[in-house]
């Protein structure tokens, strides 16, 4: 079966992360959809809870998710998580002929150019790319010109294919994001309804970003 990865610091997960996951899993025809968090993100700072922390929370929202899972690859690795091991290490399971959907947000495929191998990413999966707030597709530089040469708007012709495409979508974008919920919190203020209950019992248990 096709396989479908959105990956982040889910610092902590929240109800836009599992909105955005969802609809991605029904518009990519999958069975899952892995939500991968980083154990040391390449591109940030150290989340202030550990990985494992972060994990608890994922598991706890997902659980009642039949399309959902929580995959912990890459929090077995000592050092930064590169999206390249991580598709590579997922091609080398599923073999070759199934397709293979890296998630990311319009916001990281403006930076794309400054990941590790990331010319080489569409060798082992197609990249699906979700609308963002105030960005904007690029229009020149090196990234234009890859997306110019691997764009394809029939997710159908991209699933009868396990790699080698760029596809856009917009998504239901909801106003929540894991900073405005660490905000909250270290400000004494709900965070109901922001996070599922089962995330919000898991944070005031462990007394998470007070």
């Amino acid at each position: 079966m096709a396989v479908a990865l959105f990956g982040g610091t889910f610092n902590p997960i929240h109800t836009g992360h599992l909105r955005i996951a969802t609809e991605l899993a029904e518009l990519l025809k999958v069975d899952t959809l892995r939500l991968v968090p980083c154990a040391f993100p390449p591109h940030r700072g150290e989340p202030q809870v550990s990985a494992e922390q972060r994990l608890a929370m994922l598991r706890a929202a997902t659980a009642s998710q039949s399309l959902l899972i929580a995959d912990d690859m890459e929090l077995h690795r000592a050092a930064p998580s590169y999206s390249i091991d991580t598709v590579t290490l997922v091609r080398q399971q599923m073999g070759d002929t199934q397709p293979l959907f890296l998630c990311i947000g319009m916001d990281a495929l403006l930076k794309i150019n400054t990941w590790q191998r990331w010319q080489e990413l569409l060798l082992h999966c197609h990249i699906v790319v979700s609308s963002r707030p105030n960005t904007e597709q690029p229009v020149s530089g090196s990234v234009a010109d890859w997306i110019a040469q691997h764009q394809c708007d029939d997710l159908g012709t991209m699933q009868q294919r396990p790699a080698g495409n760029v596809h856009f979508c917009d998504l239901t974008m909801l106003d929540i994001s894991s900073t405005s919920i660490r905000k909250n919190i270290a400000q004494g203020k709900s965070i109901n309804f922001m996070t599922p209950d089962t995330v919000v019992d898991y944070i005031q248990q462990h007394h998470l970003y007070e």
